[in-house]
């Protein structure tokens, strides 16, 4: 009986999955079917880093350095690249990284947050159906078609799978509970951004002190021991820490080269607030970007639809006020003034007093606590509402709720219509000028066109929904495909102003596909500037050219959460900017200045130079051989044969950090810090060959330890599997 109960269940389940699925690809159709490209911090940032992982996974190293973003980067440090990021690793197997393999990583996340706020939902309503309406709602809310910033997504995605197993840890002895726990937990850290693992943290802190104040202070037996209590949480440290160890210590070690290392200004920590003005996107969401909408916040950070419906099942039906929704109600109202920024103390309270606070910028991307709060609250009533049958007073309320609401969204129509360019427009429209002009006339909304296009649509829905409400027996399918219509419609209205660009994803495939495999050393021997004059040609579609085109090269733009500190420095002095793009990477310093000398004492000679902290003088001759060949190139290393005729510096241009070391004829040398950002080396006169290598001791030995934490993790579950698994069936 139990295991027909446990089919029928997993077949619902799995039926619910293909069904979530199945929406996801719809409702981002021109990710799906490759129509429309990502845009912005998606193509400047995410996916050149991600290309070149998987370029240098696919080269058989480990993605520590890349030599083609910003003369130099260390790719392991940085929290949003990627580089320890499994899913990333796993698509890089399959293929080059191009921009079809990033639209498919968007999709997953969007639909493993549907997935996991499903299991979150039935966890906690035990009702399957409820569960399915409140994960396509999570799946097509407001925070996820804010595209552009991946990692938002992979935030999104892993949260309900960390709250879910977590709530299971608190409540049962088991241990496979914490294992997920953990897992999700190094996902939500390595995938998603650091500030959603933060504010996670702490609520699952705030999670264990009230658990354990309840279990100090109950007198009835408690369902798990203390000793199991403790450790299972001690599971949860010790799994987590073995997998997230080597990105750890690589976030660490990073933190003093780049620019908020040690935290960031108050100033900072407020831009991209969430305003006021844009909880109109709870009726509205087009309303997020329109020429008349004046707004410091990015058009990313401004929606937080969660769909009609479920406004109106939270006001017919107000959550009681029992332990988790109280909590689930502090969450909302917490996340929505953190998310004001500067209008709220709370930002400041939180950035002057708790730890990490400091950290991190975007206060809107707090709308994902909000949504995910509100959605939660919304399940008990939607429950009721699908599951019984309503008593007359519900049905009242309900009615008088969605009159209400028909009333007000038709008043904000009728007021903003005489303001809609839209309409006369489409009017005017000739039947064969209607597909190009369409087009333009939706890249130019105005604030009244998107107010009036939302409301008629909404009205349409609501009074669906009345008349359907009206009836004896409320038809539960007709139901669910109007709260899937709504979510699905109006975020078709928002995902070109958000999400995708104009741009197609052949063109941009096309250009990644001509790039050279490997790390060739084909043009190194041309100046960084050469290397560099098409860094913008086709800035709209893959960010700079020497980001795929295998040749290092130099630019003043910047597009890095952890640009660093002394790159940015270096670009900042016109001189040398100029005098290290005119050279090859590797070249031959006869002369050492100090960075404050002149302009006049270089250009008295034709010798080229090196500028350090302390100089070394400068040489009279510059007469004689100095020939550098750079021979071969990884992500991690360079190759490098010198001839000269006296002892000289070989600078390369490629950012100084303390995990580079350098050997000459298999001799180690000091690295010396040049160029204000850059390195050289001390090579005798006469041939030589020279090798840079870089190499983190400390994350290679927590790579061990990741290792042995996935194999026993591995050998856990064969064998738990095994014990589970009737005898029967293994013969």
């Amino acid at each position: 009986m139990r295991l027909s109960i446990s089919f029928q269940q997993n077949r619902t389940h799995n039926k619910n999955y293909l069904l979530l699925l199945i929406i996801c690809l719809l409702a981002y159709w021109p990710l799906t079917f490759g129509i429309f490209s990502v845009k912005n911090d998606a193509i400047h940032y995410f996916l050149p880093y991600r290309f070149q992982i998987s370029e240098t996974l696919r080269n058989g190293e480990f993605p520590f350095w890349n030599p083609y973003i910003y003369l130099g980067y260390p790719v392991h440090g940085d929290m949003q690249s990627g580089a320890w990021n499994p899913i990333v690793w796993f698509f890089s197997f399959f293929s080059r990284y191009n921009i079809t393999l990033f639209h498919t990583e968007n999709l997953l996340y969007i639909f493993l947050s549907g997935i996991g706020m499903y299991k979150l939902t039935a966890r906690l309503t035990s009702h399957t159906y409820t569960a399915l309406f409140i994960a396509i709602s999570y799946m097509l809310s407001g925070f996820m078609l804010s595209g552009q910033l991946i990692n938002w997504l992979a935030a999104a995605a892993f949260l309900p799978f960390v709250i879910r197993y977590y709530l299971q840890t608190l409540q049962s002895p088991r241990f496979s509970n914490s294992v997920k726990t953990a897992i999700a937990l190094y996902f939500l850290f390595v995938a998603g951004y650091p500030s959603f693992f933060i504010i996670t943290g702490y609520i699952l802190l705030l999670l264990f002190i009230l658990t354990t104040v309840s279990r100090i202070r109950t007198k009835k037996e408690l369902s798990v021991k203390w000793n199991r209590f403790i450790l299972q949480h001690l599971l949860i440290t010790i799994i987590f820490t073995g997998l997230a160890l080597p990105a750890i210590i690589s976030f660490y070690d990073l933190l003093p080269y780049y620019q908020r290392g040690n935290g960031a200004t108050y100033n900072d920590v407020i831009q991209n607030s969430f305003e006021l003005q844009h909880l109109l996107s709870f009726i509205f969401p087009s309303s997020i970007k329109t020429n008349q909408l004046v707004s410091a916040t990015d058009v990313t950070c401004r929606n937080v639809y969660i769909g009609l419906f479920a406004l109106i099942i939270l006001i017919s039906f107000p959550p009681k006020l029992n332990r988790r929704n109280i909590l689930l109600i502090l969450l909302v109202l917490f996340a929505l003034l953190f998310s004001l920024g500067d209008a709220s103390p709370i930002r400041k309270i939180c950035y002057q007093l708790i730890p990490f606070m400091n950290t991190f910028r975007h206060p809107s991307q707090m709308r994902l606590f909000f949504i995910f709060g509100i959605l939660l609250l919304v399940a008990p009533g939607l429950k009721r509402f699908l599951s019984t049958d309503l008593s007359v007073k519900n049905k009242r309320w309900i009615n008088i709720v969605t009159l209400s609401t028909i009333i007000v969204v038709l008043l904000v129509t009728i007021i903003m219509l005489p303001g809609s360019a839209f309409l006369k427009s489409l009017f005017h429209l000739q039947a064969a000028e209607t597909r190009t002009d369409l087009k333009n006339i939706f890249d130019n909304l105005n604030f009244a066109d998107a107010v009036t296009i939302n409301g008629l649509l909404q009205l349409a829905f609501l009074t669906a929904f009345l008349l359907l409400f009206r009836k004896p027996f409320l038809n539960k399918k007709i139901f669910f495909c109007l709260w899937v219509a709504n979510l699905f419609i109006m975020a078709q209205l928002v995902l070109p102003s958000t999400f995708v660009s104009k741009v197609s994803p052949k063109e941009i495939n096309a250009i990644i596909r001509s790039s050279p495999k490997g790390f060739p050393v084909t043009g190194l021997e041309k100046s960084i500037a050469q290397n560099s004059k098409d860094a913008t040609i086709n800035f709209d579609k893959i960010a700079l050219s020497y980001f795929y085109n295998k040749k290092i090269g130099i630019s003043h733009i910047t597009n890095s959460p952890s640009f660093l500190t002394e790159q940015e420095k270096f670009l900042q002095d016109s001189f040398l900017y100029n005098y290290v793009a005119s050279l090859p990477v590797a070249y031959i310093a006869r002369q050492t200045l100090s960075i404050d000398d002149s302009l006049s004492a270089l250009l008295s000679t034709t010798c080229h130079s090196a500028f350090t902290a302390s100089a070394t003088g400068k040489k009279d001759s510059c007469t004689g051989i100095d020939n550098v060949i750079i021979k071969k190139i990884s992500a991690n290393s360079f190759e490098i044969e010198t001839q000269t005729s006296d002892s000289s510096l070989l600078v390369l241009t490629q950012n100084y950090h303390h995990n580079w070391r350098a050997k000459v004829d298999n001799n180690p040398v000091s690295i010396t810090k040049t160029n204000i950002s850059f390195m050289s080396i001390l090579v005798p006169a006469g041939k030589h060959h020279v090798i840079f290598q870089f190499s983190p001791p400390a994350v290679i030995r927590a790579m061990w330890v990741m290792l042995a934490t996935i194999i026993l993790l591995i050998i856990a579950g064969t064998v738990s599997s095994i014990r589970k698994t009737p005898l029967s069936t293994l013969h």
